[in-house]
């Protein structure tokens, strides 16, 4: 199976993208957000469906995973865990989660109060991407600068819930440690 797709965004819509890839035109439905003219990596999960294939997209492995566990939520299907995904983060879930916080998951259109507490039931404890490769790079990167572990652990996952980019989650991680102290 595909892993991820890596070429130029060439049209976007309002859940699709399309990806060049040498001369072929992928059609990637997305809760993401990415821009047109770039060249991107995108960690896909793809179903043959009626016959014909359908392909999903994600900026993140950690996104794509999750979008897979919401699906094995019995009552979860595609429009719900794409409408999650679209207004939540990974990082922002993950929070969301570990609160039980059955009143942010209710306020994404097509969730109730039923399909809220069997995600939370069900997917609760389950996800950790604190060793996902984004925070672990993170954290090595905020150690190897002299920072405690527990600190940069923390920074790390704070930073990745607003950026997906290493470079980026480098430069939060090192501000939000600092605010701390």
């Amino acid at each position: 199976m595909l892993e991820y797709i890596k070429g130029k965004i060439v049209e976007k819509g309002e859940d699709f993208i399309v990806v060049e890839v040498g001369s072929i035109g992928f059609f990637v439905y997305t809760p993401s957000d990415f821009d047109v003219g770039y060249s991107e990596q995108i960690f896909v999960k793809m179903f043959i469906k009626e016959e014909s294939p359908v392909m999903y997209g994600f900026r993140t492995r950690e996104e794509r995973d999750l979008f897979v566990q919401l699906l094995s939520v019995n009552g979860v299907g595609v429009k719900h865990a794409f409408s999650i995904l679209s207004r939540y983060t990974v990082g922002e879930i993950m929070d969301i989660l570990e609160e039980g916080n059955l009143d942010a998951l209710t306020d994404v259109p097509g969730i109730g109060k039923k399909t809220a507490q069997r995600i939370m039931l069900e997917l609760k404890g389950r996800i950790d991407f604190i060793k996902s490769e984004l925070v672990e790079d993170v954290v090595n990167a905020l150690t190897g600068l002299g920072f405690e572990k527990k600190d940069a652990i923390f920074a790390a996952r704070e930073a990745v819930k607003e950026t997906g980019d290493l470079e980026k989650a480098i430069k939060k991680a090192l501000q939000k440690i600092t605010e701390k102290r």
